[in-house]
């Protein structure tokens, strides 16, 4: 079983959009909002340190440090999640060069360029059909996806996911 092509632009912006869950990773929120108090208790020392040694009272020196430090920690969180959005979907030749899938005795291959490869059957934790694509999970890696572009018809993709469903699961049990 073989199919393949190449994706449009329109139809990379779909799929991911449905892939995604929001506009932030997870990284970048824990990010930020780890290295947000670490900035300021930063800022706090500094700031105190020096409104002390300029001969501020401990008052003066208390407050003005923590409106100081207040205000970089938040500015740092507004900065990074700003600055950490996730980028346009596809990669370089994702959209150029066409893909090629195919099912095997032994697994699952797929090539794109000069980039080939190949998963056994055993690594495939799931075949889904959605309304737009194929979602074909792969465990410890990131799942691949099999637009409707590349099948004659909704049913065609079904017919095709199901298919590679029970070649994969003819090959595990």
């Amino acid at each position: 079983m073989r199919v393949g092509g190449t994706i449009s632009s329109r139809e990379l912006r779909k799929i991911t959009r449905r892939m995604r869950s929001s506009i932030l990773g997870p990284t970048a929120i824990y990010y930020a909002g780890v290295t947000a108090p670490a900035i300021a208790a930063g800022v706090t020392t500094v700031a105190g340190s020096a409104f002390a040694r300029a001969g501020w009272t401990d008052y003066w020196v208390i407050l003005v440090s923590a409106i100081i430090a207040s205000m970089a920690g938040i500015s740092w969180y507004l900065i990074f999640m700003r600055l950490s959005y996730r980028h346009g979907a596809g990669r370089s030749s994702e959209r150029i060069v066409d893909t090629v899938v195919e099912a095997t005795s032994s697994g699952l291959s797929w090539q794109r360029g000069d980039v080939s490869s190949q998963i056994n059957w055993a690594g495939i934790s799931g075949i889904r059909p959605r309304k737009s694509f194929i979602q074909i999970s792969v465990t410890d890696a990131t799942d691949l996806i099999l637009p409707l572009s590349w099948f004659g018809s909704r049913d065609d993709m079904q017919t095709y996911a199901e298919k590679l469903d029970s070649i994969r699961l003819a090959h595990t049990s």
